[in-house]
């Protein structure tokens, strides 16, 4: 199973931690469209549950958007509407402003208060992101660790090894690597919890069905039905989707390189 504390990040991705209203799931956010350098990291999709809510707060304020009032509690009708403010309202508003976590993030979060609470490390700090010969990189990389933590990096033999789905545990990693249609995107889901008939697993993503303001923070689950066969043969539950439905699935299918990873310690 994963720390108290890791568990409580992962729970509060699902349920964002605001003042007086519940039940709003992160979003999903991929600073790759907007290309955004030398940003806090809760505005390039990296940021802690907390971060995002607190990034919410100053822009609801600042641009009067009338969802928070000045202490930062969800107002219970919108200053300028009267309308009342629902969970929907607070998505749609995270969403237009660009707030939410990315597939790295997500699982670095919830990962780095794993590890720090389990192992006393701070993988965030430990991981290799840039070798030192680049000096002006490596200098970045360890100013800003968790903002240069990507996929890839979880996919370097440097930080964490592979490992047979049959061995899986909570804390592993799935790694997909150029998925798409054009095999340009990579991927990465947080094992959560691992019996022997099934695998839970936890991630951020945009599903192309769900529109614009449909992604978001998920879980899924894995059940072991071809102990002989790879990870994707499978059968994988997400959304009480399967098969071709379930568009986690068909990345996986779709990628060039689907790995179970441990993290080095």
């Amino acid at each position: 199973m994963l720390s108290n504390k890791a568990q409580k990040i992962l729970d509060e991705y699902f349920n964002l931690p605001f003042d007086g209203i519940t039940g709003v799931r992160c979003p999903y956010f991929n600073n790759a469209h907007l290309k955004q350098r030398a940003q806090l990291r809760v505005l390039v999709g990296k940021g802690t549950p907390q971060e995002i809510i607190e990034e919410a707060k100053i822009i609801s304020i600042q641009y009067h958007a009338g969802l928070f009032d000045k202490a930062g509690h969800c107002c219970l009708h919108n200053e300028h509407t009267g309308k009342e403010v629902n969970v929907e309202e607070i998505r749609k508003f995270l969403i237009d402003h660009n707030l939410g976590v990315e597939c790295s993030g997500f699982v670095t979060q919830i990962l780095r208060a794993h590890f720090k609470e389990t192992k006393n490390i701070d993988i965030a700090r430990k991981f290799v992101v840039a070798s030192p010969k680049n000096i002006l990189r490596w200098i970045i990389s360890k100013l800003r660790p968790i903002e240069n933590i990507s996929v890839c990096r979880y996919a370097d033999n440097l930080n964490t090894q592979k490992i047979k789905w049959k061995d899986a545990q909570a804390g592993d990693v799935v790694v997909i690597l150029e998925t798409g249609i054009s095999n340009k995107f990579n991927h990465i889901l947080l094992i959560t919890e691992k019996t022997d008939e099934m695998i839970y697993y936890a991630h951020a993503r945009a599903w192309g069905s769900e529109g614009k303001y449909g992604h978001g923070v998920a879980k899924g689950i894995i059940k072991i039905t071809n102990r002989n066969g790879d990870l994707v043969e499978q059968m994988w539950t997400e959304l009480e989707k399967i098969g071709e439905n379930n568009e986690t699935l068909k990345e996986l299918k779709q990628a060039k390189t689907v790995e179970i990873r441990r993290i080095i310690v």
